[in-house]
């Protein structure tokens, strides 16, 4: 008989082990509940066709009247019944326009009963009736080989079966290595369960009989929540080491006979592959999937760390066994290819492998270059077998940037010499020398695009400071004399790509992702969007509209407002560019609400706004206020990624763009390139406006009158030089003019020395715990060196107390032995695990890099001079790392810093760590 079973197993020992599971048998339902309202139902069959009668089976105890419905997007159908004690059947004629199914729900009613002395009730269950959907249907079989060789090609024959005659149809194959899907827990994509499966059920169910029930004598009830334990059974791990597989076919057309082929080029490569299609026609989908183990007779596993840091000592291993192969003498030779391309002989060994026999050689590697070097292996053996196998890693610099800048002037008849001199202490790989000459060299363009392409992390500001200047970078190459850079157009358009994928659905941008929405930074990027239409760069048109009406919708719906008002006048800045800022608006803050406006850029875009829309008098008006304001002191109060410095830049830029109080501009044009050079370190927003601010001043260049190593040069000389271009000699650039000129030479490059570390506005300390929360003594945290046992675990504790507000962003490197155990992967990551950690701020975005953990904060902004000397705010944060390869590394410092006030920043000591093998 149909219903719900349990079978119980017991030992017939005394005391011994029993067991007991649950299951239906007769009909085909879900798991029933015990809850009183919930009413059990089942239906006759797994799916039905259209036109068939469904049968639907309700059990209940005590019946009662019944009202039976089908539900999808609307009440499909619906009838009442009167059910006996126990339950009974009903049937429901399947139609046509249910889709994929619909849902079946049964609510049964019971009256009061005096003499029974029970209160009314009523108790609902719900089932899905699924329309057999295999006229939909592809099936799909992949027919390739259970297994192959590395590096061999691997074909894959395809054949659809469901396809009607003439059928045109498209397939895709992808081929991923299970060791990535495994970590992920990705499924095969399966279209036809999202097309044609079970839908979410789309109609409330209400009623008035609740009301009647007496809720004083019923408990309340609790929320059920699951422990993930089916989705949790997934495996879990670090990556796959060696080479990975992630390879697609694109769309392939099917020919008549329902057959295709793809080929896959397979890398040096040891594991399975799993084979995922997904075919679609116009109206039908379906998908296969297979598995392909990938294995050479020796099999050749290669390890090291992910990447390495010039001055590590690490180990290469490598791991054979002898699976297939005969017994018999291998050679295993190791060599190792630079960036340039040379390639040096390691090791060669000589060694003999018996059938199944497993063997392990390790090779110690030292980089003496920065940059990608390779590790190249290959075993030769008996019978022709050849195998090779590559590890490319990325050797990185033992400390960060440094830059180092000289001011001088160039008289008529001099000369100015760049030679290797320049480049002491520098990695010459990371290094280039920046020159910049004639009367705006003080903003040094080259220098300054060398900051921005070097700046190693991506929130929506820094992208558009990136990209933002390149609009204009060729012609400032041209201008300069320089021939065009044609890789600048890709460039620029990756950015736009990027950007709109921080942008939420109202049009908003956030900082890090599509999530809290910055109306200056939205103003900033749409601001970006716009010139690069200008430029002739494809932008989305409808993102780009919901940028301006997210503007447009800000302007209308503000309040009034005391001071500040940053935001407000970019928007309507940036709607004014677009053409969409009302004037009256405009206006209206023009003549009474300037003096509210609390920053020169604010007062400025207003005033171009003006210029923009016609009402030039307004304009040079509010553009000559904005000027007098210019040389108010800096605040730390703003929210608006700002500086005076910043400021400055893009008041020139804007009277210059708009042609307004340029001649009201030209002091601040004097004093941009001597505050720049005082400056040690500059932000990217003041970096993106400082080159906008020299394309606005090429014209005072055009009388400057040059030799470059003997070749004649009129205007501005504006370049970069590699580290190489310099040693391979020195280049000499000649004042022929009749004037003197500035020039400004500025290196910037990663240092051969890690600095010392120092605290300015920020105090950083990095511990390293125990599992349990035992402090761990490591001298590689102090300066000194450490050691820590191969397969150790550790949680890393950083703390930062900040005697200032800000966007902060915090840094730690990692040496090259220690992996992060990404939470996001690994579950034992998570540090809801250790209940002895207490962090405190939550970051805005983190990032678990191969080198580096990284965590942005938002502490908000300063509240000026008067929250000196107040309690600094602290932050907690902390994640876990695992010792993995034997070797002595170098251990770099953690940073904080203030990304918009980069002279305020902390570091820690760098030292040296060594991971010793676990015995």
């Amino acid at each position: 008989d149909w219903g719900r079973y349990r079978l119980e197993v017991a030992s017939a020992d005394a005391g011994g082990p029993a067991s007991s599971i649950v299951f239906t048998a007769g009909w085909y339902s879900e798991d029933g509940t015990d809850s009183p309202e919930a009413l059990e139902i089942a239906l006759d069959k797994p799916n039905y066709k259209v036109g068939d009668v469904a049968r639907l089976k309700i059990e209940d105890r005590y019946g009662g009247r019944a009202f039976v419905a089908v539900l999808g997007d609307r009440l499909l159908a619906s009838q009442e019944v009167e059910l006996p004690k126990g339950g009974g059947e009903l049937t429901i004629p399947v139609e046509r326009d249910w889709g994929p199914g619909a849902y079946v729900t049964a609510m049964l009613y019971r009256p009061m009963d005096e003499q029974a002395k029970r209160m009314p009730s009523r108790a609902i269950g719900v089932a899905w009736l699924p329309l057999d959907q295999s006229a939909r249907t592809l099936n799909v079989s992949l027919e390739a080989q259970p297994q192959v060789r590395s590096g061999a090609g691997l074909t894959v024959p395809i054949k659809l079966e469901g396809l009607a005659s003439e059928e045109e149809a498209r397939v895709t194959v992808a081929a991923v290595d299970v060791g990535i899907l495994n970590l992920t827990r990705y499924e095969a994509p399966a279209p036809e369960r999202w097309f044609l499966g079970q839908r979410r059920l789309g109609t409330e169910i209400r009623d008035y009989y609740g009301r009647l029930i007496d809720g004083m004598r019923a408990e309340r009830g609790r929320l059920r929540s699951g422990g993930d334990a089916e989705a949790g059974m997934g495996m879990q791990g670090s990556p796959p080491d060696g080479q990975t597989v992630a390879l697609f076919s694109g769309i392939v057309r099917v020919g008549p006979d329902g057959a295709a082929q793809v080929h896959f080029d397979l890398p040096d490569f040891n594991g399975t592959v799993r084979l995922m299609a997904v075919a679609w026609t116009r109206d039908k989908v379906g998908h296969g999937s297979a598995d392909v183990v990938v294995r050479d007779p020796v099999a050749v596993t290669a390890s090291a760390p992910r990447f390495l840091t010039l001055g590590d000592q690490a180990r290469l291993e490598v791991d054979l066994h002898n699976v297939e192969g005969v017994t018999g003498p291998f050679s295993l030779t190791v060599e190792q290819e630079v960036a340039d391309g040379s390639l040096t002989t390691l090791a060669e060994r000589e060694l003999v492998l018996a059938a199944n026999e497993r063997k392990s050689e390790s090779f110690t590697i030292a980089p003496e270059h920065v940059g990608q070097t390779t590790y190249r292996i290959a075993i030769a053996g008996p019978g022709g077998l050849e195998i090779r196998r590559s590890l490319t890693l990325d050797v990185k610099p033992p400390a960060g940037d440094i830059r180092r800048v000289t001011i001088s002037k160039l008289a008529p008849g001099a000369s100015l010499t760049l030679g290797a001199d320049l480049l002491s202490d520098f990695i010459p790989g990371l290094t280039r020398v920046s020159v910049s000459v004639g009367q705006a060299a003080g903003l040094d363009v080259p220098g300054l695009l060398t900051q921005l392409d070097r700046y190693p992390y991506g929130c929506a500001e820094q992208v558009t400071s990136r990209a933002l200047p390149l609009l204009y970078a060729n012609q400032l190459a041209v201008t300069a004399g320089l021939p065009p850079d044609n890789e600048l157009r890709q460039r620029i358009e990756d950015a736009i790509a990027r950007v709109f994928e921080m942008q939420d659905s109202s049009g908003a941008f956030g900082t890090w992702g599509p999530s809290g929405g910055d109306m200056w930074l939205t103003s900033y990027v749409t601001e970006f969007l716009t010139r690069a239409r200008e430029q002739g760069f494809s932008v989305k048109p409808q993102a780009f509209e919901l940028a301006l009406d997210r503007l447009q919708n800000f302007v209308n719906y503000a309040q009034d407002f005391e001071h500040g008002g940053e935001d407000r006048a970019y928007a309507l800045y940036v709607l004014a560019r677009n053409g969409r800022a009302p004037i009256g608006e405009v206006r209206y803050y023009a003549d009474t609400r300037l003096d509210r406006f609390t920053t020169p850029l604010a007062k400025a875009q207003l005033a171009a706004a003006l210029a923009m829309l016609g009402d030039r008098a307004r304009a040079e008006d509010v553009f000559r206020q904005a000027l007098a304001s210019a040389d108010a002191a800096d605040r730390n109060d703003r929210r608006d990624f700002c500086s005076l410095l910043r400021d400055r830049a893009a008041l020139v830029t804007l009277a210059s763009e708009t042609r307004t109080a340029w001649d009201g501009a030209q002091p601040l044009v004097a004093t941009l390139g001597q505050t720049y050079a005082a400056r040690a370190h500059t932000s990217t927003q003041e970096q993106a406006w400082l080159l906008l601010a020299a394309r606005a001043l090429t014209d005072q260049s055009r009388d400057v009158r040059l030799s470059v190593d003997g070749a004649a040069h009129i205007g501005a000389f504006n370049r970069s030089f590699a580290a190489d271009e310099i040693r391979a000699g020195d280049v000499v650039i000649r004042n022929e003019g009749q004037s003197t000129v500035d020039v400004v030479l500025s290196v910037t490059g990663a240092a051969m020395t890690p600095e010392p570390p120092i605290a300015r506005s920020f105090k950083i300390d990095r511990a390293f715990y125990a599992l349990d929360g035992t402090p761990i003594d490591l001298g590689s945290l102090t300066g000194g060196v450490g050691q820590v046992r191969q397969t150790d675990r550790f949680v890393v504790v950083l703390k930062v107390e900040a005697d200032v507000r800000g966007r902060i962003l915090l840094v730690d490197r990692l040496p090259a032995g220690l992996e992060i155990e990404n939470p996001r992967l690994v579950d034992s990551a998570d540090l809801r695990n250790f209940p002895w950690l207490r962090t405190s701020v939550q970051p805005e975005h983190t990032e678990f890099r191969d080198d580096r953990f990284v965590a942005a904060f938002d502490l908000g902004a300063d509240e000026g001079p008067e929250s000196r000397g107040r309690r600094p705010r602290s932050l907690t944060i902390a994640y876990m790392v695992r010792a993995v390869s034997p070797g002595s590394y170098i251990h770099p410092a953690a940073t904080v810093e203030d990304m918009y006030r980069p002279e305020r920043f902390a570091r820690t000591a760098s030292g040296r760590l060594e991971v010793m093998t676990r015995q």
